[in-house]
């Protein structure tokens, strides 16, 4: 418990504000955000990152089921959109996207 601080400031960091940037510059905010917690004396976990706060592997697993590529990047944006209240804005020039909510919300009853 003692590191569940410093673990959430870097996750909320990351659903609320790297959702438009791409994997190098979420990378430099993880570790900026992580050498801050340092500097201001916040535990944290070592390897604290947004998949490993936030991700859950059977849900990450599902999702990968559902098409979305297995890739760091796309595993974070699916997990800012699961947390997310709103809805987001997904700029998909290759419709991967697409295909992975199309896939998603087919087991969904209406």
């Amino acid at each position: 418990l003692t590191l569940l601080p410093g673990d959430c400031v870097v996750a909320a960091g990351m659903v609320s504000y790297a959702g438009p940037f791409n994997a190098e510059i979420r990378t430099e905010c993880e570790t900026h955000w992580l050498k801050e917690l340092d500097k201001e004396g916040i535990t944290h976990n070592e390897d604290c990152t947004t998949r490993s706060v936030l991700g859950e592997p059977v849900k990450i697993q599902q999702w990968v089921v559902y098409t979305l590529p297995n890739d760091a990047l796309s595993i974070e944006n699916a997990i800012i959109i699961d947390q997310s209240r709103r809805w987001p804005l997904m700029i998909d020039p290759q419709r991967q996207a697409n295909k992975y909510i199309k896939n998603m919300g087919k087991d969904t009853e209406t």
